[in-house]
């Protein structure tokens, strides 16, 4: 008999708090699911064969395929859009809500009742990202002289 394979958690957006869904679309509050840091471990420790025998296969390929927030926010808010309006593989529905429409909504008009904070925010990371580009660009010059043993002057 074959025993139920696990499920792997689908990313959720940071301002969400529940469990959400799996991978395959399963409802993870109502089957054995695991992380995706559990996912990549077991493949790690066990192999993609015998990883296959124990987890999801829709599971597993998605979770190869798609990034979580921490990569790229912008692929994760992409394929929210995608997986809300209905547009995965061609095929157009309407019956997932609007949970995303209403928290962009919400989102924007969070950032005009704080609009100095959010604009504050933009400019420290765009400090953050140019120094992190100007020490990477110092990191990886050559000195144009060799540097003096120890103890010379």
């Amino acid at each position: 008999m074959k025993e139920p394979v696990d499920h792997v958690i689908r990313p959720s957006l940071p301002w969400r708090r529940d469990i959400g869904i799996t991978e395959c679309g399963y409802d993870a509050s109502k089957v054995k699911a695991i992380t995706r840091q559990e996912f990549f471990q077991r493949v790690k420790d066990l192999g993609q064969q015998r990883c296959a025998m124990l987890t999801c296969m829709t599971c597993s390929d998605t979770t190869r395929r798609y990034g979580a927030w921490e990569d790229d926010p912008r692929t994760a808010i992409g394929r929210e859009v995608t997986w809300e309006r209905g547009e995965h593989w061609g095929r157009g529905r309407n019956d997932r809500g609007t949970a995303l429409k209403d928290e962009l909504i919400a989102i924007a008009a969070l950032v005009e009742a704080h609009r100095e904070e959010f604009e504050n925010i933009l400019q420290a990371n765009t400090q953050r990202r140019d120094w992190l580009a100007k020490k990477a660009e110092k990191a990886g010059r050559k000195p144009t002289q060799p540097p003096k043993p120890p103890g010379l002057l």
